[in-house]
């Protein structure tokens, strides 16, 4: 079922218009009768008939408001080290289809994307706009937040005053699983860069609390890693069924 992220909780009739409106009028073609999902981002669906199709967009009635089930209960924050050329995009869509609550850009000592102020900004804004259609893809009651970028150590001195800090190394030895076990449901996930963590940032890490975790015998790539994790983290938490 189509689903459209509005800016404001429905109540009975909705106008939906802008580019939502025309991509139902327009793109999907829709006709009245047929039954829509409109979000505005707070958890919850509104489920709702399409009344009437203008030039400019869809008149929509309200019939049920339920909680999103799109939604997990455990909140992990993806800081994602900067990768190179548009592997940012394929972690931010990915990470939001298998539920992340944030992503949060990291630069590290090993990050060879480094973009200046313009860029970064310009660069924030396609994120947000991937994140917001996987998001409307996936079923999700709201649209995680791409997060202006940080250093490592602002990241790590954030992630230690608000949850559980899960650190990928090269050479972590800490079990992902056990980690998890002993874990919130407030989770904050740090992968490296192509070239991986440096000694010194996994030192780091440790200071502020974090066990250096390993993901198994394989290397992954930098765009690989957090949606392996991410994965195994949401089958832990309960939050993926596997029948």
């Amino acid at each position: 079922m189509p689903r459209f992220f509005i800016e404001e909780e429905p109540a009975g009739e909705y106008f939906v218009g802008g580019e939502n409106g025309a991509h139902m009028v327009k793109s999907l073609r829709m006709r009245p009768g047929e039954k829509t999902i409109l979000c505005a981002g707070t958890g919850k669906d509104f489920h709702g008939t399409v009344l009437e199709c203008r030039e400019d967009g869809a008149l929509v009635r309200v019939d049920e408001v339920t909680e999103s089930r799109g939604e997990p209960k455990v909140r992990v924050t993806v800081c994602q080290c900067r990768p190179k050329g548009d592997k940012l995009e394929t972690v931010v869509q990915k990470a939001v289809e298998l539920g992340a609550w944030e992503i949060l850009p990291v630069e590290s000592a090993r990050c060879i994307s480094r973009p200046d102020e313009k860029s970064a900004a310009k660069k924030g804004k396609r994120l947000q706009k991937v994140a917001l259609e996987a998001a409307q893809q996936s079923g999700r009651g709201r649209v995680p937040a791409v997060l202006p970028p940080v250093t490592l150590e602002e990241a790590l001195a954030a992630a230690s005053q608000q949850g559980d800090i899960l650190f990928c190394y090269e050479n972590g030895t800490h079990s992902l699983k056990e980690a998890l076990r002993a874990a919130g449901d407030r989770l904050f996930l740090f992968v490296g860069p192509e070239g991986g963590f440096a000694p010194e940032e996994a030192a780091l890490a440790e200071q502020y609390g974090a066990k250096l975790l390993t993901l198994g015998n394989r290397i992954l790539r930098t765009e690989t890693a957090p949606l392996a994790a991410l994965t195994a983290i949401m089958y832990e938490k309960g939050e993926l069924e596997l029948k």
